[in-house]
């Protein structure tokens, strides 16, 4: 259950934006803990995370949004970042500080990725 149900942007995300979105080590860079089946030719994937193959199957939009945006609040103990949020967090970079990893569009271009990985 929970999640957040409205869009960070009143509108949908682009798949195609978040798949580079995945990939990009200066961005989501996913792959470098998760394995992902459509994402395969991509080089360095980790396994520190759970694959994602499905993910879209196993959670409802809200969910994945709010996964992206703060994963801590479903799984307290998870070592994934939160990236959009800005307050509350721990060992950032002072250059960092206020700013979210994924701006609301990258986190909805995202969320439209997993959407499509069923």
């Amino acid at each position: 259950g929970g999640g957040i149900e409205r869009s960070l942007t009143n509108a949908l995300g682009d798949p195609q934006k978040g798949r580079t979105v995945m990939i990009s080590a200066n961005k989501g860079n996913c792959i470098a803990c998760h394995r992902v089946a459509a994402l395969s030719s991509e080089p360095s994937h980790g396994d520190l995370g759970p694959t994602l193959n499905g993910v879209g199957s196993r959670y409802n939009e809200a969910q994945l949004r709010q996964l992206v945006i703060n994963p801590k609040v479903a799984f307290q103990n998870t070592i994934m970042p939160a990236y959009h949020v800005t307050e509350g967090l721990e060992r950032v970079q002072t250059s960092f500080v206020g700013q979210p990893i994924l701006s609301a569009a990258e986190v909805e271009d995202v969320v439209a990725f997993l959407k499509t990985l069923r």
